[in-house]
């Protein structure tokens, strides 16, 4: 049989990096990664690849300086590489030709851009090394390699549980959610005998490229959040029909399970303390949350809470971004005013939906309501924020300053509101 090709991919974003692994590995590629180029350099001349994929844009060493070091050595000279980049321009494109880039593509990566191009530079390089060999002088080609055949078009996604047939580590026992482009099901790993939950979306045409974009983005911005207060993952992987995230099942529900009225003074304090911390682990990671709702906040026996469902997160340390401006993301009983006029949001957003929740805890109902979610937008921009009972007045400058209108006048993040509570009395 004909040896696999290897590709190495450089990019010092998480979401490409992942996103290009993905679909690279999934047409069957051996792919390594590599975050910055100083370390891809090293790597390539201890162990070249077949292909490089690298994005332009990285400290230190970019992918021009890479490119140039690469084109500078025999034994490197030859390899094929393309170039990734957020800002195409006809200078960047031509600077990259000049130096030697075999190719040149724009993020957001497109999956049969990204394969048809790899496929290309491979038949091109075996093209020439098959050359260079009958010419008695292919020292200096890479070695032959096979690019895989292109993949069948996935089948549909199944309902029935008992089809999900190429799921080897897993059993899936049932379907708990179903929401947007995503399912939920509940599963037993096989090779840890814990019992997990598998978020899966369907690989298959008409799934549009946002929707696994930000699928990528969610567990490469869980990946390096671990904190008692947000889900433990514990993989990402694909078969044939779908893209899955493993993560941490939480038998005893959520939060919103719990509000069927007020609950006591003291728990909601304790709960929202468990909210801020977790927050506070994602905003010093640089990640806004976006989606804070009772929904998205789990319950553990014992009664230890964590975030989950970033979905929608954004993480303001990428580079590349999936929000379209005047775009509104969020539920709209939990959204700041920002979210809702569909303007930039930072940790304050957060803030102000943590808010909104330790006021449904403390009175058991949302602070605004309506049957038209547009009728609820207004309200959050425009309504007067509303006053706790007599009972509970002793928090309404609490409430009034994490729910305030503008974001500047809230506490900024998490951190913030942990030290108003701690103030207080509580965390």
């Amino acid at each position: 049989p004909r040896q696999m090709s290897k590709i190495l991919v450089i990019d010092d974003d998480d979401v490409t990096l992942k996103l290009v692994t993905l679909y690279l590995t999934r047409a069957g590629y051996a792919v390594e990664e590599c975050v910055d180029g100083i370390r891809a350099l090293s790597a390539i001349t201890m162990a070249p690849p077949d292909l490089i994929i690298s994005d332009v844009q990285m400290p230190v060493l970019d992918g021009y300086g890479l490119l140039s070091a690469l084109r500078a050595q025999p034994a490197t000279e030859a390899i094929p590489l393309i170039l990734l980049t957020a800002h195409a321009d006809h200078e960047g494109f031509r600077k990259s030709m000049k130096l030697g880039a075999d190719d040149y593509l724009t993020k957001p990566v497109d999956r049969q851009e990204l394969l048809d191009a790899v496929a290309a530079r491979l038949a091109r390089a075996r093209a020439g090394a098959a050359a260079g060999a009958r010419s008695g002088d292919g020292s200096n080609a890479p070695a032959a390699s096979t690019a895989p055949a292109a993949a069948a078009t996935p089948a549909p996604p199944a309902d029935d549980v008992s089809k999900f047939t190429r799921l080897t580590d897993y059993t899936l026992v049932r379907k708990v959610a179903e929401g947007g482009m995503s399912s939920i099901y509940l599963a037993d790993q096989k090779s840890t005998g814990r019992r997990v939950v598998l978020k899966m979306i369907p690989l298959r045409k008409g799934v549009a490229q946002d929707v696994i974009n930000r699928f990528v983005q969610e567990y490469a911005m869980l990946e390096r959040l671990h904190h008692r207060n947000i889900v433990e993952i514990y993989a990402q992987g694909f078969n044939d029909d779908h893209l899955y995230i493993a993560m941490e099942y939480f038998q005893h529900g959520s939060l919103s399970d719990l509000l069927q009225g007020a609950l006591p003074e003291a728990t909601c304090f304790d709960y929202a303390a468990q909210i801020a911390r977790g927050l506070e682990a994602a905003h010093q990671a640089g990640i806004v949350h976006r989606d804070l709702k009772p929904d998205n906040i789990m319950v553990r026996a014992d009664h230890s809470l964590a975030l989950t469902d970033f979905g929608i997160a954004k993480d303001l340390n990428s580079a590349t971004s999936m929000t379209v401006h005047g775009e509104v993301l969020g539920t709209p009983s939990y959204v700041a005013p920002e979210q809702a006029l569909g303007q930039p949001v930072g940790p304050a957003a957060d803030v102000y939906s943590l808010g909104v929740m330790l006021f449904q805890m403390l009175t058991g109902r949302k602070p605004y309501q309506a049957n038209d979610p547009q009728n609820i937008l207004y309200q959050h921009v425009n309504s007067p924020i509303p006053k706790l009972p007599d009972d509970l007045a002793q928090w309404q400058d609490l409430i009034n300053f994490i729910m305030a209108k503008q974001p500047q006048a809230r506490p900024s993040d998490a951190s913030a509101v942990l030290a108003c509570l701690r103030a207080l009395g509580f965390e």
